[in-house]
């Protein structure tokens, strides 16, 4: 198998990892309690897939002072392109800290961010 095959080949594996990875970190999400937020993120990729990176989440929770779940996308504008993200986010008040990993439609290659932004915490 080539380069470039191996990575397609990997790439539900390694989404199967970063989601359990991510479950096991910050527990079950709570459908009762979900928060919504927007941020940017740094881009670690190879090549054209680094730099900064805008977009949207969803939050398991919306509790201040705890690590949250994370699912969102974003978009890259070194490549023009959407950004599919799964991580883990420390929840402030008002604010997010967040380490992801996303899939670069670009790229076609799984990479990792870190980011912040606004979210909707309860008071």
């Amino acid at each position: 198998m080539e380069g470039h095959d191996m990575k397609i080949a990997t790439l539900p594996r390694l989404a199967a990892c970063a989601l359990a990875a991510s479950l096991a970190l910050t527990g079950a999400a709570r459908a009762d309690n979900p928060g919504v937020g927007f941020g940017l993120s740094w881009v670690f990729g190879q090549h054209s897939g680094k730099g900064l990176a805008a977009g949207v989440k969803l939050f398991s929770s919306r509790e201040k002072n705890e690590i949250a779940g994370t699912l969102g996308v974003d978009y890259h504008f070194a490549t023009s392109s959407f950004r599919p993200t799964l991580g883990a986010a420390y929840m402030g008040d008002r604010l997010y800290g967040e380490a992801n990993f996303g899939y670069s439609m670009y790229d076609q290659v799984i990479d990792f961010g870190l980011g912040g932004g606004l979210v909707n915490t309860k008071d």
